[in-house]
This record gives C-alpha cells, structure tokens and sequence, in this order.
C-alpha cells in the first residue's frame, strides 16, 4: 500500500521544512522511493529539494495524480495553508479518494511548546478523525520534562491519546554558530551530504539522534512503502573542526 505523510501546522516556527527534510534524508540512507511535495501559495517559492503545489490550481485530480506518482510521498503543507488544505480534503472527499487508491494517510503535527502550536492538533484530529495515523513531533525548546510538562496536561494530548499518536523529540539545535558562521541554513544542512565535516560534532551528534527518532517510529510512519534497496553508510567521526569554527 501507498503511503502519504502529511505534515501540517499553521503555528510558525514548528519545523515542519526541517521534519520533511529529515524525513527525507533518513529514507535516501536507505535508498527507498520516494517524493516530498510542498504546498505552497502563488508565487511563493518552495523548499529547495521539494516538489511544489501551487494551492491556487489544486484540484482533487491533481492532487491524486501527483501522489500516485510515488509509493511514498511526504506532502509539507505551507504555513498559513493547513486550514486550505483541510477544507480541501473534505470538500473533495479525499478520504474516500485515497482508500479507493490504495493509499494510507499518516498526519505529522509538530508542535513547540507554546500550546498555540496544539490548535492544528485538534483541528486535524476533527478534519481526519479515525482515517489516518497521526504523529506528534514536539520541537524540543527546553529540556524535555518542561516541555513533556506542558503537552501532557493539554486537551490535545488527551485527544491524540485517543487516537493512540506516536510522538518523537526533536533535539535542541546547539549548532547556531556553526550555521552563521558557514552562512547556510538547517535546511540546506540537511540536504547535503558533506556537512557532517563542515559544521562539527554537535550537528553530527544531533543529526544521528534526529535519525534514532524517526527509526523509532519507522514502521509507524512509512509502513509498507519503506522497502529499503541499501544499507546506510556509517557516518564518520568528525576528527576536527574548521579552524574558523572553532575560533
């Protein structure tokens, strides 16, 4: 069976990008098929690495066509356009368009830990109810017990336990000089294979534990579509830092 994940949150600052690129970075580790789609608004760039969808000529064939194009596809719903795209989904009656297809739907909300960012939960949960698996994705702020705080006494977290959601921990980011000083983004970070060697030990450190997350939920998240064609390259010891990191 097809898989579509989509991966939604109107909050800003949730990490949605950077969740879609390390999905997508773990699956080319292993050499799996694959496509990440964005849905963006007219004249608004997608994420470098992504497949655009422009929401204004969205139609349901489109939409179909363009999913069907992969056994797995990884869908980021731009900021400021999950509530676009819930309203699409039910007022073209995609629930009863992906089953016919063949196609499981798993719904990615990431969340901070300011509880605006749990609105899209329920939203979603009303939107997909009990057709799809949903996972939560906390962007760790804090330390996790703060965070873990704030989440398990929400009325979104007793609503996704309804569901029986997985949730993963995205590591603190600890390497923000490292970006300034290569002047790139996470973004492009994460689509580079060589920047284990550029930007230090913390960002290799962090990558692998973001790696550890999503292998932990595998099954979960990527289901039947995840045939792998290769085995992961270890990933080196960084043995020094560029001298102007480390100045």
């Amino acid at each position: 069976m097809k898989k579509l994940i989509l991966i939604q949150n109107d909050y800003p600052g949730t990490g949605k990008s950077t969740l879609a690129l390390c999905f997508r970075r773990y699956l080319q580790q292993y050499g799996v098929s694959h496509q990440l789609l964005s849905l963006t608004e007219e004249d608004t760039p997608a994420p470098a690495g992504s497949i655009p969808l422009d929401a204004s000529t969205l139609t349901p064939n489109k939409f179909l066509a363009q999913v069907e194009a992969s056994p797995l596809t990884i869908l980021d719903v731009g900021t400021g356009l999950g509530d676009f795209f819930n309203k699409f989904y039910l007022s073209a009656e995609m629930e009863q368009t992906l089953q016919a297809a063949g196609i499981a739907l798993s719904v990615v909300l990431p969340v901070t830990a300011d509880r605006e960012s749990f609105d899209s939960v329920t939203e979603a949960a009303e939107v997909f109810s009990d057709n799809a698996e949903y996972l939560i994705a906390h962007l760790v702020t804090s330390c996790y017990d703060e965070d873990d705080k704030v989440w398990d006494t929400s009325y979104a977290a007793r609503v996704m336990d309804m569901f029986e959601a997985v949730e993963l921990h995205i590591p603190e980011i600890t390497f923000h000089l490292e970006l300034s000083a290569e002047r790139i983004s996470l973004d492009n970070a994460l689509q580079n294979g060589d920047t284990e060697e550029l930007l230090g030990k913390e960002y290799s450190k962090w990558q692998r534990r973001v790696m550890g997350q999503v292998d932990s939920a595998r099954q979960y998240l990527f289901g039947d579509a995840f045939r792998p064609t290769m085995a992961p390259k270890p990933v080196k010891p960084v043995r020094k830092i560029r001298s102007k990191l480390a100045a």
